[in-house]
């Protein structure tokens, strides 16, 4: 015979009365408490300004559907390009620092020069006279020192050393004119080269000059922009090319040839095969993981204690932050702990983009968390928040163009911890175990995917 369950937690009921409708008094007092919080009206609010969520994603891509149904990236359509437009200041930081290595480059070539100038003066001013007399002196030595008889070796010597000096100097003359000529020649080749040199730097100081006039001065970060392949900005230029129309995402109600009144509502089955979506960009072993999910799934990540959820809920929030878009991390189980901060410093897991807030219940929440804010929103934990199926769906509706990533705990035989419901509402059911992940379910990929937290 089949036990009856828990109608709060969903186990079994042992030792009660036929008509016990849940398994203790606590979870009794939990049920009635919810469902007078359930009744309580939600605070009214100020309409928000609209505007599209999916404009501040850093990662996204066309997608289509195959054969099987699955959204795949489309690779021959336009995609959205992840572009970080960085601020005036850091667009014109590379291009000042390369002036002032293209200034010190060129200050070395006119340093140069003005050694060359040098070295051509002392050549040209040379003058081989007193070389060339030398030469003569030595050879009249030559001759006195060769003759036998002393007057007659004085005059013929005298002869003799002219005559020869007078030949040194001819050869001496030509050789080292020749030689000051080629020399000469060389360094006014090297100065001619270095003067073109000097004004190929000074054309590109003035390229990078203007450069720098032209940067936009920015007031934002970042921004997405949906380049065309011809307009990609190139290795080492500014991101700064001309913006063009984002293409058409999904199917325009204009191209379903109906006449009905409620023609945006039916579409051909042949149209269905040419409708494209939103998918987020994921890479690397998120996703081997996950594939390509659309920009606002649901995913639920469940496991007993101690097995690793967190830590895989943690690193998955620091992926999504640093490359998709902006995350909010609802911790109602440990608030602004330390444990918490260890948790997310020991997981690397600080980033601009990532939120951390300290609710408890899920009326926190939808107080505290406008909508269009947070592509992402992690909720740790349902258990400890009481949040059920009922009140998900709430969560769900108003925050529907957002990516929840809830974590929930598991019975002993696997199975997510209160109604199944979640899990048939899901898109993604992650269950963790022994420090390894693995997916149940995945409307994006198959199951069975298996990811290693540690």
């Amino acid at each position: 015979m089949e036990l009856k369950k828990c109608k709060y937690c969903g186990e079994p009921i042992i030792a009660k009365r036929q008509d016990a409708v849940f398994c203790s008094n606590t979870c009794k007092a939990r049920h009635w408490e919810e469902k007078k919080q359930s009744n309580d009206p939600l605070p009214i609010e100020k309409p928000l300004e609209k505007k599209d969520l999916t404009s501040q994603l850093r990662g996204l891509l066309n997608g289509t559907t195959d054969n099987d149904g699955n959204i795949t990236p489309e690779q021959t359509q336009q995609d959205f390009l992840k572009t970080i437009v960085p601020t005036y200041k850091e667009l014109r930081a590379p291009l000042e620092a390369e002036i002032r290595r293209l200034i010190d480059v060129r200050m070395q070539s006119v340093q140069g020069i003005e050694e060359l100038k040098k070295e051509l003066k002392t050549i040209l001013n040379q003058n081989g006279n007193k070389l060339v007399w030398g030469m003569a002196g030595a050879g009249a030595v030559i001759g006195n020192l060769s003759s036998e008889n002393k007057t007659q070796g004085t005059l013929v010597s005298g002869l003799l050393g002219l005559l020869s000096g007078t030949i040194i100097k001819a050869i001496t003359t030509n050789i080292r004119e020749k030689d000051k000529r080629t020399k000469a020649e060389n360094i006014v080749k090297e100065i001619n080269r270095k003067i073109t040199e000097l004004d190929t730097l000074d054309k590109k100081i003035l390229n990078q000059k203007e450069k720098i006039q032209k940067i936009p001065r920015l007031s934002h970060k970042e921004i997405l922009v949906p380049l065309s392949p011809d307009s990609k900005p190139q290795s080492g230029e500014p991101s700064t090319a001309n913006v063009k129309p984002a293409p058409r995402l999904q199917t325009d109600v204009s191209d379903v040839s109906l006449t009905d009144k409620n023609a945006q509502k039916i579409i051909n089955s042949q149209e269905l095969k040419k409708m494209y979506f939103r998918v987020l960009d994921f890479r690397d072993k998120w996703n081997d993981f996950f594939g390509f999910p659309s920009v606002n799934f649901h995913c639920i990540i469940h496991g007993m204690p101690g097995e690793g959820k967190s830590t895989f809920a943690i690193r998955f929030a620091k992926y999504l932050a640093e490359n998709i878009g902006k995350v909010v991390y609802i911790s109602g189980e440990e608030g602004f702990t330390k444990t918490l901060r260890d948790k997310f410093m020991n997981n690397d897991s600080l980033s601009e983009y990532l939120d951390i807030a300290d609710l408890r219940t899920s009326d926190d929440i939808i107080k505290n968390i406008p909508p269009e804010v947070y592509n992402f929103i992690f909720i740790d934990s349902l258990d400890n928040m009481r949040i059920n199926a009922d009140k998900m769906k709430k969560i769900r509706e108003r925050y529907k163009n957002s990516t929840l990533i809830t974590i929930s705990q598991s019975t002993k035989d696997g199975k997510i911890r209160g109604s199944q419901e979640l899990v048939h509402d899901c898109d993604i059911s992650v269950i963790v175990e022994n420090g390894i992940a693995k997916t149940n379910k995945n409307r994006f990929k198959e199951k069975g995917m298996v990811f290693e937290i540690f």
